[in-house]
């Protein structure tokens, strides 16, 4: 019972307090009577008939149990219809009835004949129906008081522990969404990394079947920088732009030398932008696809333009090239540009937004941003993010 109405009580608590409560209304009715007896015709002061007030008071403490089971199984509450809360004080009041009439019996044929053969004296019928009316009107009042305010105090905590448990469960779902959302960002960067290494080696191999030793040798050289400064770095989600625009750069270095002497690469970064966390290896797939989809075709003056700053929105990259140009959206591209729009996506939702058009006088542009903060810190592992520098 105690735990269904989720009160901090132990069993002796309750028994502790129900007998204040009681004990209370025993010692105001033992007064109402010593008011009213003088009243009585023929009046005598019997000390056993207040003996018996007194088991009363007793046996209504024994019933503590029962009225706060009935207050739990037939609640005093409405639920949407007079109906049910008129069937419930019906019950109540039944209960009560009931109570009353078993201990005037009680009295009549057990604690009577016993006060009889010890003091010479009973109690007459006339008093057993006076006690009855006297004290029906009494009791029910006690009863329903007590079966309220337990019902209210019962609710109280009953809604506290609900919210308790909803909010335990909602930051349980918060945090399995973080680990999901983080396992999902390192299951897209393991397909990411192999993918550019891949397209890497291949440059690498084809230098080598050209005889290009010197040139194969610095590409190595560069991809082992770039992989490096990777790997230093691998449990963060999250590293400040000015270390993800060095991985750009070192990428981009690899591909200068597949290209010699046909690409440029330019930069316009915005000094506020420069520490704005982004999603490591965020631009690779970008600029890769430039690459493919842009100027490789192109046999001179091939050029690609890195730009970024930082407005009311949030922070903006914008990745350009003067190749022949490519599709407005992702639909139909590789895998690098799907993961990368779905690491977007995990990181800040509908908030971030990658963009492709046509640039105005020929090329395309890729715009990302990146409105408002991301939904995980800098490292969503625990992890500090390092500098290999």
């Amino acid at each position: 019972m105690l735990d269904q109405s989720r009160l901090p009580l132990s069993e002796k608590d309750l028994w502790q307090y129900s007998f204040y409560y009681w004990g209370l209304f025993a010692i105001i009715t033992l007064w109402q009577l010593a008011m009213l007896w003088p009243m009585r015709e023929g009046y005598s002061f019997r000390p056993h008939e207040m003996f018996i007030w007194l088991l009363d008071g007793l046996f209504w403490w024994s019933t503590t149990p029962l009225v706060l089971w009935a207050s739990l199984k037939f609640p005093l509450v409405f639920k949407g219809t007079p109906g049910s809360l008129f069937k419930a004080t019906l019950i109540h009041l039944l209960i009560v009835t009931f109570l009353n009439i078993f201990v005037n019996l009680v009295h009549y044929y057990i604690t009577n004949p016993l006060m009889f053969s010890l003091v010479g004296t009973s109690i007459p019928v006339e008093s057993y129906l006076f006690s009855f009316y006297f004290a029906f009107t009494g009791s029910f009042a006690q009863y329903l008081l007590l079966v309220v305010g337990f019902n209210t105090v019962s609710y109280i905590y009953r809604y506290q522990a609900l919210k308790q448990q909803h909010f335990e469960a909602e930051l349980s779902n918060e945090q399995l969404r973080s680990q999901l959302a983080t396992a999902q960002l390192q299951s897209l960067k393991m397909q990411l990394n192999p993918h550019f290494l891949f397209n890497t080696l291949h440059a690498v191999v084809s230098l080598m079947i050209k005889n290009d030793i010197r040139k194969a040798i610095v590409m190595i050289t560069t991809l082992s920088d770039l992989l490096r400064a990777v790997l230093i770095n691998q449990k963060a989600d999250f590293i400040p732009l000015q270390e993800e625009l060095k991985l750009t750069r070192q990428y981009l270095g690899i591909q200068q030398i597949r290209f010699q002497d046909r690409l440029q690469v330019e930069y316009e970064i915005d000094p506020a932008s420069e520490l704005y966390p982004v999603p490591q290896l965020i631009l690779q797939p970008l600029v890769e696809n430039s690459i493919t989809h842009g100027i490789s075709d192109l046999t001179t003056n091939a050029l690609i333009r890195i730009t970024s700053c930082v407005s009311a929105r949030g922070l903006e990259i914008r990745v350009f090239d003067n190749g022949s140009g490519t599709k407005k959206s992702t639909e139909g591209m590789g895998l690098g540009l799907k993961n990368t729009t779905s690491r977007l996506k995990q990181a800040y939702g509908e908030e971030a937004g990658l963009t492709f058009e046509r640039a105005p006088g020929g090329g395309t542009l890729v715009t990302l941003c990146f409105e408002g903060d991301a939904k995980t810190n800098m490292t969503t592992t625990n992890e500090t993010y390092v500098s290999d520098h």
